[in-house]
């Protein structure tokens, strides 16, 4: 009861300055332009936000430096539509999930790239610093038009520092972070940026990080040993860039190593070395005003060794992805119409190399996929078609069409149908005992209807409502656990976020996320998807050096069983972040993750953190 007296007094407290700041809007006749925020991820283009045809949700670095969030997964789990399961805190293994598809439905990338385990499916999130992230773009609903397989649930595109010029007529400039956490650690990262005299763009950064964590299990989960599991990481990202006459040259790359610790009381492992890595070179070519052409060589890895310290011998599963982009992108008039057609193919190979002995060791896959957009005054249509070749089980063909309508300057209706596929991984395929090679791709097909509502200057409020159908899901069932295509799903929900300045001190957001996710085999809930989330914040910035921030997180009980025999209760957890410009160069922030220590769970005898406070000093040079 007291959690539910928390969650309405934030909320309250909330839409009534909403209210307010309306009554204040309503007699002022000035119009205020926003600045336009442009994205890439839905169309692998430049589109603008308010105009895309599909949910996108954008974080930028502002309000990755306001989170008290002290690692990717904390951060991504306040925001509509996605849900993250952890098996613990800092270094544990962490799984996205958009719209309550699974971690295998959801695709992630880095700077573009898929950096995933072929071997299991997903992407080693936790391994992501936030120290390297200039913005993460989340494109909800199926993608596989665009993108190929596993955007079933959408795509979370992580786009590491860029580099450019600084402003105020600053051509280079620099920054060092140092911190220290409770539980006990530490952290220290620095980036570099600027435009040199030749003309090229860059941006250089590394962090190194270190938690002594706490005890992630509780005495009555498999495997557990008492005492505290830590992680220690280190990273590096670079981006270069250079302009020319026909067009640029680019690359970009994230290279970062973690080892955690977690529990497991046989002779075995207890710790895992992950590396992760992405990187691309491109060039994007000017042909003229209205053609361009893109072409991008890539590469992603994605290394995980398991051990344990004086045991001799380990059990490794490393994917090395090499992979090759090309398209072209033309626009053109007729009459009052504009139209934008986009051709391309795609193809990547994957190879595992693993001290299990897998029958198939290596794959490859191959696109061809075209995109057609029109603008004509208030409406904007977007439509793709994409066809995969897998050399495992063949092809698999995917679309989408949406369209938003402009029903007057500040008020956007959207609406959009897409289908999507995910490739079986080479642990369903093909893991000795516990694999099947004749599997299927899982399909679904999603909708949506959605708005964006700009009410004023100040106040804006997003809607949408969506239904996905999953078919030839894969499943198994004991004794065996052999993978097999047979589940079926419909997951239904509804979005709302609203955000509010109420004044040039005050502002706020409010947001709630409502899910059905039913398997249809048997009507029962599918376990471990969030069913209820609202999240409330409130920001104050009563002077130019200083910014505070409350952000109040309610999560609703879930299933922990594909019979719903067991449920993990609901929480409520509170972050105060705070702020403070010593001069012009030098900041301090102090910070403090569930603040009132909630204990509560997303997996099954799996703690979440607890309180974490952390304080750093940044200084810019």
């Amino acid at each position: 009861m007291q959690k539910w007296k928390i969650c309405a007094g934030a909320f309250a407290l909330v839409i009534s300055g909403h209210a307010n700041a309306q009554d204040v809007e309503s007699g002022s006749d000035e119009t205020i332009k926003l600045d336009r925020i442009i994205v890439t991820t839905p169309l692998r283009r430049e589109t603008a936000l308010e105009r895309s045809t599909s949910s996108v949700t954008v974080i930028d670095e502002q309000e990755i430096a306001q989170s008290a969030a002290p690692d990717l997964p904390s951060l991504l789990k306040r925001y509509t539509g996605v849900s993250i399961v952890s098996y613990g805190g800092q270094g544990a293994s962490s799984n996205v999930y958009l719209r309550g598809m699974s971690a295998t439905q959801t695709l992630v990338l880095i700077n573009g790239v898929r950096a995933s385990s072929a071997t299991s499916g997903t992407t080693s999130v936790f391994n992501i610093p936030l120290a390297a992230i200039e913005r993460i773009e989340i494109a909800k609903g199926a993608h596989s038009a665009q993108y190929g397989a596993d955007a079933m649930g959408g795509v979370v595109n992580i786009i590491t520092k860029q580099g450019g010029p600084c402003g105020e007529a600053r051509d280079h400039c620099a920054s060092v972070t140092a911190g220290v956490t409770y539980p006990w650690g530490g952290s220290l990262s620095g980036s570099a940026q600027g435009r040199g005299a030749n003309g090229v763009n860059y941006a250089v950064g590394g962090s190194i990080l270190g938690t002594r964590g706490y005890d992630f299990t509780t005495p009555q989960a498999w495997g557990h040993e008492p005492g505290d599991d830590g992680f220690l990481q280190g990273s590096a990202n670079l981006s270069l860039s250079k302009d020319f006459e026909w067009g640029q040259l680019y690359t970009d790359g994230l290279f970062a190593r973690g080892r955690s610790q977690y529990d497991n009381t046989y002779p075995s492992a207890n710790e895992v070395d992950t590396t992760t890595f992405a990187g691309k070179l491109g060039a994007h070519i000017l042909h003229a005003e209205d053609w361009s052409s893109t072409i991008e060589l890539s590469s992603g890895l994605d290394y995980s060794t398991n051990f344990r310290k004086d045991v001799p011998g380990n059990s490794k599963f490393d994917t090395q992805r090499y992979g090759i982009f090309a398209s072209t992108e033309k626009g053109f008039q007729t009459g009052n119409v504009a139209h934008i057609l986009t051709g391309g193919f795609e193809a990547y190979s994957e190879r595992v190399d693993s001290s299990v002995d897998f029958d198939v060791t290596s794959r490859t896959l191959a696109a061809v996929f075209s995109q057609y957009s029109l603008e004509y005054e208030a409406l904007r249509v977007d439509s793709g078609i994409r066809y995969d070749h897998n050399q495992q089980f063949g092809g698999a063909t995917t679309y989408n069409i949406g369209a938003s309508y402009e029903l007057r300057p500040d008020l956007v209706l959207r609406s959009s149908y897409s289908t999507g596929f995910r490739a079986p991984n080479f642990n369903e395929l093909y893991y000795p005992g516990y694999s099947n090679p004749n599997l299927k791709p899982e399909k679904s097909r999603s909708y949506e209807v959605g708005l964006n509502w700009q009410t004023s200057s100040g106040t804006s409020l997003d809607l949408a409502f969506y239904q996905t159908w999953l078919t030839d899901a894969i499943a198994s069932n004991p004794p065996t656990y052999l993978p097999f295509n047979v589940a079926r799903a419909r997951i239904t929900g509804f979005e709302a976020v609203l955000g509010q300045q109420f004044s040039e001190e005050w502002s706020g957001k409010v947001s709630v996320d409502v899910r059905q996710p039913l398997n249809l085999d048997n009507g029962n809930y599918i376990p471990y998807r969030d069913r209820f989330k609202a999240t409330a914040e409130l920001g104050y910035s009563p002077t130019e050096q200083l910014a505070l921030s409350a952000k109040l997180l309610y999560g609703a009980a879930r299933y922990a069983n594909a019979a719903n025999t067991v449920e993990l209760p609901d929480y409520v957890t509170v972050d105060f972040t705070a702020l403070y410009a010593l001069d012009a160069q030098s900041q301090v922030k102090f910070s403090i993750e569930n603040a009132f220590n909630a204990q509560y769970s997303n997996v099954t005898d799996y703690l979440a953190p607890g309180r974490t406070i952390g304080l750093s000093f940044t200084r810019n040079f």
